[in-house]
């Protein structure tokens, strides 16, 4: 084998990688417009920058926001995304615990209606029992 077809095929080892590459990195930078955001220049068959991402605060924020999973990729995950998380399965045990707490005092009240309404039909005090004169 000389050395032109070693040269021959590194360069198209090069070109393939370049092309993955390059295929890898649209795909993110469609992600990133779908957030809303600007993707960074680069030169092309380059990967995405992670560290100009983290740079630009703007973009870090819409990622975190709106992409959290492609945040995480790309490393500049913030924690806005797990504490909203945290924060949105805090409300929904909370509003467990108050829909179970609203349906027992609901059954008190029904209840003490009903009991109310026994004394009246029996013409009772209901304190003491005893048959009203």
């Amino acid at each position: 084998m000389d050395s032109s077809n070693v040269l021959n095929s590194v360069i198209a080892a090069a070109y393939v990688q370049a092309a993955e590459t390059e295929i890898t990195a649209r795909q993110i930078e469609a992600r990133i417009i779908a957030t809303g955001g600007r993707p960074l220049l680069r030169q092309y068959g380059k990967p995405i920058d992670a560290e100009a991402i983290r740079q630009n605060l703007t973009l870090v924020s819409q990622l975190n926001r709106r992409d959290p999973k492609l945040a995480t990729y790309l490393g500049v995950q913030a924690s806005y995304q797990q504490q909203l998380e945290l924060e949105q399965a805090q409300s929904r045990l909370l509003e467990q615990a108050l829909s179970t707490a609203t349906a027992e005092l609901k059954g008190r009240n029904d209840a003490a209606a009903s009991n109310r309404f026994q004394y009246q039909l029996t013409d009772t005090n209901p304190i003491t029992g005893e048959y009203y004169i």
